[in-house]
């Protein structure tokens, strides 16, 4: 039997040390990735290997020859376009000659020790088509997960899913054993890239092919981040991989020291790696946890901490080295500083006193002059991907998390993937750190040859607007946040609905990558102030309202000051509606601090007068546009949970769209109609795609944002307040909120405090438990109907937190329902402490 090493990732999220050598020839432990791996295969009696090359194939090639001084045949298959994983070896099988041969597919950028022959024990056992090895990890988010039955058949794939997604901890490892029958579905490379987890396995899965998984305890470290990989290295010198030995002589206290080393191995202190004809001079201290490749020089004076130094750098006197990556050939001069978590690429120079600051990025054949304090990446920036998307938008606070250096490269991110020659259009608040984001935005965007439609001071409905009208292919909207000190951004695909969880992962891929798209003379993108695009709203919402049901009518509102009072004058009127302003906002040209909302205080002072001027209803606005009160014609509170049940009953739907974590009463209220309610995964971004997609006549959560994507698929509080009208001008609210009493449905929630690293683990518990429920549903989270009720088990995809809701429908208490299952997510957390 024969085995593939795939070997032709680039590493793109290991740059710079990746920059200038292929991923599978990043070393470990001062050996080469893709060399572990051959010793394993030939630990195991796999001497005879194909690999699959792309990604400067010469470097690899030259290196391994024919593979003669490993002990083994090496031959290789060269792609000039990629292929995908399957495609791949789909294309050495042909060039190679492997035809009719079962395979042994790994990856020549993964550290591990796994035993093969126990794996293909396993799969002969089984008699499989194709099995696979798994792994538990604490953080799956960023593989594939795959679920299996009790006796190892796989049941499911899940590529690269969000936490509620999460049923198992147990990760594709990228370890095959395939039969000839399996490699005979992969279709010719010509026809496009062809992946095994994508495509062929989820097919074979459809087909019902038997496919297995082994699940091994072995050791297994995707090396595909620079803090994967200096794990990968720690985990080496603590002894943790079987069979991987650091090259040189071991001295005490896992110390191994290559040939002809000049040092006082006395002053050494394990566990370290030492490389061939490297110079330690008196006085430099190589403290524990630090790789020093080939040919590398440390002076007097100098100390390494827990660092991984590459062949042939010179680390000067007095130089400090503190967790940290440093590629080929640097020169690290006098007394600079390297520290935590900053990497530097192939031959770097830091000058004399020199300072780069953690987290730090300095790619290949950069300068840093002496006495320089570098606290941004040269040429190219990063930051930690969980901290850009969360909730479907970015936010943090100003000039803290998001400042506008940030913004410049999140939207260089957002442009570069974009064609160029798009037109984007802006909008903000009238707050004065959203114009300074949506400037910085606006040159950026412009610097990738991305035109800009800026609509200065609009609501996110009016740049959705303008989006969807097809003046567009995305929008963005900067706006303060919650906290008066902070501000978020909103993205807007195409359709105008937020942007989806797979452009997220677009834009997060090239700011990992670090490579913007820069536009020169003649292709740098055009601003543009367009003069009609709060009327084209306008239009817009008149078509979709029955203007016969709304005109005349009257209401009191408080904007809180936000921007959507700009156009409430214009819509009132084009509507016929009178309205009692309380607060709105009036200059597009304003700028000032964040508008700020005291809901109790605007309720209150909007119920005193809606009696008064005998309004149908009156409502308070956050500042944002979206989120409406309501206040019912007697001038009372209507909760959201109450209001929403209170539009339901009035306009009778046909499709809703809610989440998953709403009263069940909704759904038994809706199908009262004749309607169908359709779930979505929780969060407002996930609601307003779905029911985009429906075509549905509402969507809504229980916080008084509510969807009509006849209109926009997305709140807006102008459609809001028409569509009530419509339905509440002469049939009073008050009547119809004492239907359903002071509150709708019965709800309770507990939130648990989940470490990261526990998620995966108790997502994988309940999927064991209850994957079986045929009643179970899986959207997100794991909900289970129980005599009585319904339980949700659900993690927080942004915090380390776990919730579980919980309704009681038999006149049980939801509390004594819920507590049953606080108590199983508990345990499922602490199982691993």
């Amino acid at each position: 039997m024969k085995a593939v090493i795939m070997a032709g990732g680039q590493g793109t999220r290991l740059r710079p040390l990746t920059s200038e050598q292929p991923k599978p020839m990043i070393r470990i432990a001062n050996v080469p990735c893709m060399e572990h791996i051959v010793n394993l295969l030939k630990r195991h009696g796999f001497t005879d290997i194909a690999v699959t090359l792309q990604f400067m194939p010469d470097e690899i090639r030259d290196y391994f020859g024919d593979g003669s001084d490993w002990g083994v045949n090496i031959r290789y298959s060269v792609e000039d376009s990629p292929a995908g994983t399957a495609g791949s070896v789909k294309m050495a099988e042909r060039q190679l000659g492997l035809e009719g041969e079962r395979l042994l597919i790994i990856s020549g950028d993964a550290l591990t020790d796994v035993d093969l022959g126990e794996l293909l024990a396993y799969h002969e056992q089984k008699g499989g088509e194709a099995t696979m090895v798994l792994k538990s990890v604490e953080n799956p988010l960023d593989f594939g997960i795959v679920i299996t039955g009790e006796d190892g058949r796989i049941s499911r794939f899940l590529e690269k899913p969000a936490w509620g997604q999460v049923f198992s901890d147990t990760v594709n490892t990228g370890i095959y054993l395939l039969e000839p029958s399996v490699l005979r579905e992969i279709p010719d490379p010509e026809e496009g890239e062809y992946d095994f987890s994508k495509d062929l396995f989820p097919r074979l899965l459809e087909q019902g092919r038997p496919l297995y998984g082994m699940v091994t305890d072995a050791y297994w470290e995707d090396i595909g981040t620079l803090e994967q990989y200096a794990s990968a290295n720690r985990d080496v010198l603590e002894g943790r991989v079987r069979g991987v030995r650091p090259p040189g002589t071991r001295l005490r206290e896992n110390i191994y020291v290559g040939r002809r080393v000049q040092v006082d191995d006395e002053e050494l202190e394990g566990p370290v790696v030492i490389g061939d004809n490297v110079r330690i001079d008196e006085g430099a201290r190589i403290s524990p946890y630090s790789v020093i490749g080939n040919n590398v020089v440390v002076a007097s004076g100098a100390h390494i901490e827990r660092s991984i130094v590459a062949d042939g750098t010179y680390v000067g006197e007095g130089a400090e080295l503190r967790d940290t990556l440093v590629g080929r050939s640097c020169y690290i001069q006098e007394r600079a500083r390297i520290l935590e978590r900053s990497a530097l690429g192939d031959d770097v120079i830091v000058g004399e006193g020199a300072t780069i600051a953690p987290d730090v990025k300095v790619y290949p054949h950069k300068t840093v002059e002496s006495g320089a304090s570098v606290t941004q990446s040269l040429i190219y920036e990063t930051m930690g991907l969980r901290t850009i998307f969360r909730g479907g938008r970015v936010s943090g606070k100003f000039n803290v998390d998001v400042t506008p250096e940030f913004v410049i490269r999140l939207a260089s991110s957002f442009g570069t993937t974009l064609s160029p020659g798009s037109i984007v259009t802006l909008g903000r608040d009238s707050s004065a750190a959203a114009q300074v984001v949506k400037r910085a935005m606006t040159a950026a965007l412009l610097a990738t040859g991305v035109n800009v439609r800026d609509l200065r001071a609009a609501h996110a409905g009016v740049v959705r607007h303008d989006v969807l009208a097809g003046k567009s292919s995305a929008g963005c909207h900067t706006r303060a946040g919650e906290d008066s000190d902070e501000v978020e951004v909103l993205f807007f695909s195409s359709d105008a609905t937020p942007m989806t969880e797979g452009e997220q992962r677009a834009i997060e891929k090239v700011f990992v990558r670090e490579e913007y798209r820069r536009a020169h003379e003649g292709d740098i993108g055009q601003l543009i102030f367009p003069g009609r695009a709060v009327e084209q709203y306008v239009e817009r919402l008149e078509r979709a309202v029955d203007r016969s049901r709304v005109s005349g009518g009257s209401v009191v509102v408080d904007f809180c000051g936000g921007v959507a009072g700009l156009v409430a004058s214009r819509v009132f009127s084009r509507l016929g509606i009178s309205a009692v302003v309380m607060e709105g906002f009036a200059n597009a040209n304003v700028v000032g601090g964040a508008p700020r909302m005291d809901l109790e205080e605007g309720l209150e002072r909007v119920g005193r007068i809606v009696p008064t001027v005998e309004a149908a209803f009156g409502c308070v606005v956050n500042p944002t546009g979206e989120q409406v009160h309501f206040v019912d014609d007697a001038g009372e509170y209507v909760p959201p949970d109450v209001m929403l049940a209170c539009l339901i009953r009035g306009l009778e739907p046909r499709e809703v769209v809610l989440p998953i974590n709403l009263s069940s009463r909704y759904a038994e209220l809706v199908e009262s109609y004749g309607g169908t309610v359709h779930y979505a995964r929780t969060g407002m971004g996930n609601v307003a795609i779905r029911a985009a997609e429906r075509a549905a006549d509402l969507g809504g959560l229980e916080d008084g944002q509510y969807i009509f994507p006849a209109f926009l698929p997305a709140p807006d509080c102008f459609m809001t307040l028409a569509r009530a009208l419509e339905l509440f001008r002469d049939r009073p609210l008050s009547k119809v909120r004492r239907e359903f009493g002071e509150r709708f449905g019965n709800v309770v929630r507990e939130r648990l405090e989940c470490p990261w690293s526990a998620k995966g683990r108790v997502m994988r518990g309940l999927a064991e438990r209850f994957g079986g429920d045929p009643d179970a549903i899986l959207t997100e989270g794991v909900k289970l109907m129980v005599d009585g009720g319904w339980v949700l088990m659900l993690p927080d995809p942004d915090n380390p937190l776990f919730y579980v809701y919980a309704e009681a429908d038999d006149g049980r208490r939801p509390e004594a329902l819920m507590q049953d299952y606080v108590r199983l997510v508990r345990e499922l957390i602490e199982s691993g402490d």
